[in-house]
């Protein structure tokens, strides 16, 4: 029983690292290639596996960019978590949570910068990086609620005012880091004066 239980956690293993490699294959090939110049051919070779391997694993390579940039949005999500959860002045979470976004976003601008473009014209592409910004528009609506319902914002609606800002910086860090175009440090200042001014600046005493 041990070694059948040991045997099925080393083919568990293998499986994961197979995947895993693939993934950071397509992330390192997505720095230098297009999407139309990647073929599954030169990912699996990249990857140091066979074409068989691949499909062993994935449908098509659009399905191993969704599979990839899945994985970089889980570690954005974890920075965008400081400002919805974290404790301390909201300015600072703010450009804290913008800080750390901008950064994994740099250091995976190629494969994020495929994704947004492979979603102007793959269904499957397009759906998927909907619900991932959609995601982030969620939890920010949700903080805002919270941040109103305690009395820390300005006059503003959580959802329309989420959906602005994400998109707004989903556009901005496409447009600005994929490419690295822009330091991290100014995209982050552009973003966080315009996040404050939109959710705590006060009309009144404007």
């Amino acid at each position: 029983m041990a070694t059948a239980a040991a045997s099925r956690t080393e083919r568990r293993q293998r499986r994961e690292d197979v995947r895993a490699k693939l993934i950071e294959a397509i992330g390192e090939l997505a720095e230098e290639s297009a999407f139309r110049d990647l073929t599954v051919d030169a990912i699996a070779r990249h990857a140091g596996l066979s074409r068989s391997a691949f499909y062993f694993y994935f449908r098509d390579k659009h399905d191993l960019l969704i599979a990839a940039a899945a994985e970089v949005a889980d570690d954005l999500y974890v920075e965008a978590d400081r400002w919805w959860h974290g404790q301390g002045e909201p300015g600072a979470l703010v450009r804290e949570a913008l800080t750390g976004v901008a950064f994994v976003y740099a250091r995976h601008g190629g494969l994020l910068g495929l994704a947004v473009e492979v979603s102007a014209y793959d269904p499957d592409v397009r759906a998927f990086w909907r619900s991932l910004v959609e995601r982030f528009v969620d939890a920010t609506a949700e903080h805002l609620e919270h941040e109103r319902d305690g009395g820390r914002l300005a006059a503003v609606v959580p959802r329309p005012t989420a959906e602005a800002l994400v998109w707004m910086a989903e556009r901005c860090l496409w447009l600005f880091l994929a490419r690295g175009e822009r330091p991290v440090d100014e995209v982050v200042d552009q973003l966080a004066s315009v996040w404050m001014a939109a959710i705590y600046a006060d009309p009144a005493g404007a």
